[in-house]
């Protein structure tokens, strides 16, 4: 049975979850397929209070399949996420001098956590959530004694002193919100001995606190760890066009614009600077590889809107969406990533904040289910968009994960905005 058929046959059972929810629905659930040239009507921005749109629904029942598990247990239990995402990104916005953190832990639970006490205009979204989630409990945790903000430059001014050193020919660097601890996994030289790791934890520590402040080391620690890994990180671009959403050689992301409105496309910065779509030659813009993640831009001969393709799990149906806001990702998040050699997956984040090589600033998933040719195709939920995806890397040695660059970063890397109208 076609799936958005099914859908529609289980729309009063869905009523039921979807009130219980805390949201009110408008029965009107259909699936927008692309069927020519045009944009998409803008659909409404969704809120910390709004349940699954017919996008989000979709996606729903497509984790649903791939787990066996019903819809409706699907939504109890993933439908929450991007409301939650909604609600951490307006405490971020309220109070970045005081935010830490957030993650999701379960189908129910999930924690936001604070430099020192969490202020009332924090707790104030926090209610907002809970008042139309009953189901879901978010525990507040102050006083962890950082900031986010000072958390990104610990992680980036530890990696880039170990990376930066000669012994180094690669290295990835996460941290870990439990033990406090960020870790940098290393490829030294052949013949290095084991005794470098202690000089490079120095290293790491003392641009630690002098890109920080004196005192950060009393919350965050920082240690390296040698690899057996001849490589870490693979990048997942390719030479093959399988035409649709495809790129000549990765894969478009989101519809762009800048100051003056000109409209383009994104894709990742490790991506060749002469690309085609459906043929016709792009115009190479700007692209950027550093601390805020991996981006390119390009126009083209053809319109560019904020449209995207979220894909199926097939090559043969490519379901067009509207992008409406840009969401900020948290660990144990569900997010979604279409590519045009490995079509649609969605698995949960692992890590925030990470660096791999050159590139820091990445978002960490549980898995690897790309390939490559994905390079540079969209992260998302419903019509979230949430990042690019850049290839995968090895954690802590053998294990293959992916990772993307935010979405909310491309503005300060290039000058450019995902386009959301």
């Amino acid at each position: 049975m076609n799936k958005h058929i099914h859908i529609g046959a289980n729309l009063k059972a869905l009523l039921a979850v979807l009130i219980a929810f805390g949201a009110v629905i408008i029965a009107t659930i259909s699936v927008v397929h692309a069927t020519g040239s045009g944009n998409l009507p803008d659909v409404a921005a969704p809120t910390i209070g709004s349940a699954p749109n017919a996008a989000e629904l979709e996606d729903l029942q497509f984790i649903a399949d791939k787990e066996g598990i019903s819809l409706q247990t699907a939504i109890a239990q993933y439908g929450w996420h991007d409301n939650f995402s909604i609600a951490v990104a307006q405490i971020s916005e309220a109070v970045p001098a005081a935010f830490t953190g957030a993650e999701i832990v379960d189908g129910s639970t999930a924690w936001v956590a604070f430099s020192a006490d969490a202020p009332q205009a924090a707790l104030s979204i926090v209610n907002t959530f809970k008042s139309s989630h009953s189901g879901v409990s978010v525990q507040i945790r102050p006083d962890k004694g950082f900031t986010e903000v000072e958390l990104r430059k610990a992680i980036e001014a530890a990696h880039y002193a170990v990376y930066g050193s000669s012994e180094v020919r690669d290295a990835v660097t996460t941290f870990d919100f439990e033990t406090g601890e960020i870790e940098s996994v290393v490829v030294l030289g052949s013949g290095t001995p084991n005794s470098a790791i202690e000089s490079l934890e120095a290293v790491a520590r003392t641009n630690l606190t002098n890109a920080t402040r004196a005192d950060i080391l009393n919350s965050i620690s920082a240690t390296v760890v040698r690899s057996e890994n001849a490589v870490l990180s693979i990048l997942e671009s390719n030479t093959e066009h399988l035409g649709g959403e495809a790129l000549s050689i990765c894969t478009s992301g989101f519809g762009t614009i800048n100051s003056v409105q000109t409209r383009g496309i994104s894709t990742a910065g490790h991506c060749p600077n002469s690309l085609t779509d459906d043929g016709s030659s792009l115009t190479y813009r700007e692209e950027y590889e550093g601390d805020l993640g991996d981006f390119q831009w390009h126009t083209g001969p053809n319109i560019e809107t904020d449209d995207f393709y979220a894909g199926s799990s097939t090559a043969s149906e490519t379901n067009r969406r509207d992008v409406a806001i840009l969401g900020i990702p948290n660990v144990g998040q569900l997010l979604c990533r279409n590519g045009k050699m490995s079509y649609k997956n969605c698995q949960y984040v692992r890590k925030l904040n990470m660096c791999n090589g050159s590139i820091c600033n990445l978002v960490q998933m549980e898995k690897h289910l790309s390939t490559g040719g994905d390079s540079g195709g969209p992260v998302y939920l419903s019509n979230i968009a949430f990042g690019l995806h850049q290839g995968f890397m090895y954690d802590p040695g053998t294990v293959e994960r992916e990772v993307f660059s935010r979405a909310d970063r491309i503005d300060d890397a290039l000058g450019i905005s995902i386009a959301t109208e």
